[in-house]
């Protein structure tokens, strides 16, 4: 029966996996059984045969022939397994169905060759035969929609509306609302300061009778129900520019100028007015903004004198209208504030009505120092001084409010004019902006005030905007650079 038995090769079937993989090992079982002469039974017969024993637990030997000559039958190609198809797994049958028929079990071998081709779902099984998979529109039953509308019937229903309280968050502008921006410049030392204090009715900005004492665009609000005019006080207007920080002044009265709805240049009239108002607006300024000349100082003149100038400047073009006006003594401040007013634009509401300005209390509390330097120190000191707070902390009740502020100066040499002899000089000055600083803020405080050194801090661009000239809102603290300060 078989070639060779040496050359035989045994294939052991995997084991049985399922009902249909039962009636294959009880098929060939039974062809095995038939195979074998009546005379031998069992294991015994399997023996004599020169079979193994793995006839007797369900595998088949497959006969190969050897390399010999001697066999002339064709070599059979081995079998191989099928995947099995994605069905569900049937229910347990019976030990009669596991021992069928050889022929059934053929049948169901030649089956399984259409099983190896790939299962297709129908989703049709699922839901129905109207459904179309190439329909991308969800799919709503009309009797769920109706279900949808009735929910919503019944949320809405059950809502409730909240009675009218008779306020409002925000309370708009009245019909015909103005605001705008309105520039004050003119020459140092003219007087801009003190008119917008005078003209806003709070010291916002710091005022001594040194020239170039504004290093900043200082912003004060005048609001009324009908209006909002936002006053910009600016630098003095230099002939010439000496270094950076006199550029960067400048550059902020230009601007202010370019932005402002109505402009108010004033002049000291006691000082070459004339000479001084030639010059001062650019070439190529937008003129369509309205011009007021304020002529101050008027209590140092005689009413003739008044009078002349005030013809002088009436005749310049795009003057529209010119005021006499004393602003340390303030008077006649009424009238271009009234004149201002009618000119400005209609617009809404830029900033809160109760406020008076944007900047924060560290940059007042940073000008009323640097005030006082102007104040008690001569020459040079005031001009190469820059005052920058460190830190204002709030504390409840007992304690004093805690300032620490710093003084930069451009010298070693200036530093020690500052501190004066044992500290003196620095302690007067100290005492005198710490009370003005409680007049301001309505509170008692305690300053801690110390002296630094920025070489040629006027000079140096990176150095300015380190100590926040090109933005009196900056609350960082300054870059001082790899080098150590001086500390006084």
């Amino acid at each position: 029966m078989l070639a060779s038995t040496s050359t035989a090769r045994i294939g052991v079937t995997r084991p049985a996996r399922g009902a249909h993989a039962a009636r294959r090992q009880a098929a060939s079982l039974s062809r095995a059984k038939a195979s074998l002469p009546r005379r031998f039974g069992g294991a015994h017969a399997l023996l004599r045969s020169g079979t193994t024993r793995h006839h007797a637990l369900g595998a088949r030997v497959v006969a190969a022939s050897g390399d010999g000559e001697d066999s002339d039958a064709p070599e059979k190609p081995a079998r191989r397994v099928r995947r099995l198809p994605r069905r569900s797994p049937p229910r347990a049958r019976e030990a009669s169905e596991a021992s069928a028929s050889a022929a059934a079990a053929d049948e169901d071998d030649d089956a399984d060759d259409d099983d190896d081709a790939p299962v297709v779902f129908d989703v049709r099984e699922l839901y129905g035969d109207d459904f179309d998979p190439d329909d991308d529109e969800d799919y709503v039953d009309e009797e769920d929609e109706d279900a949808v509308d009735e929910e919503d019937e019944e949320d809405t229903s059950e809502l409730r509306v909240v009675k009218d309280l008779g306020t409002s968050l925000l309370k708009g502008d009245p019909e015909g609302h103005k605001s705008g921006y309105v520039a004050i410049v003119g020459r140092p030392n003219a007087g801009k300061s003190t008119l917008m204090n005078a003209l806003v009715g709070t010291k916002l900005s710091v005022v001594t009778h040194k020239p170039q004492t504004t290093r900043h665009r200082i912003l004060g609000i005048v609001s009324e129900d009908e209006y909002q005019m936002v006053l910009l006080d600016t630098p003095g207007v230099m002939r010439e520019e000496f270094n950076k920080l006199d550029e960067m002044m400048l550059t902020s009265v230009r601007n202010a100028m370019a932005n402002a709805d109505v402009m108010l240049c004033i002049v000291d009239a006691s000082r070459d007015p004339v000479g001084n108002f030639q010059g001062l607006l650019p070439d190529d300024l937008n003129h369509r903004a309205p011009l007021g000349v304020i002529l101050n100082k008027c209590d140092l003149l005689e009413l003739d004198e008044i009078k002349h100038l005030k013809r002088a400047f009436e005749r310049y073009p795009n003057v529209e209208k010119v005021f006499p006006v004393s602003a340390l003594a303030n008077v006649g401040a009424e009238a271009p504030k009234r004149w201002c007013v009618e000119r400005l634009p209609p617009g809404p509401t830029l900033y809160p009505k109760e406020t008076i300005s944007e900047h924060p209390e560290r940059f007042f509390i940073a000008e009323i120092i640097r005030e006082k330097v102007f104040l008690q120190y001569q020459q040079e000191i005031p001009y190469s001084a820059q005052v920058w707070v460190q830190s204002h902390k709030e504390r409840d009740g007992v304690k004093k409010d805690l300032i620490l502020a710093k003084v930069f100066v451009e010298r070693k040499s200036q530093m020690g004019i500052l501190i004066g002899a044992g500290g003196k000089a620095l302690k007067r000055l100290s005492t005198a902006a710490r009370l003005d600083i409680e007049k301001f803020l309505g509170r008692p405080v305690y300053l801690d005030l110390g002296v630094k050194v920025r070489e040629g801090w006027r000079s140096d661009e990176a150095a300015l905007e380190d100590l926040g000239l090109d933005d009196p809102n900056r609350l960082e603290q300054p870059n001082l650079g790899p080098a150590p300060d001086v500390v006084g």
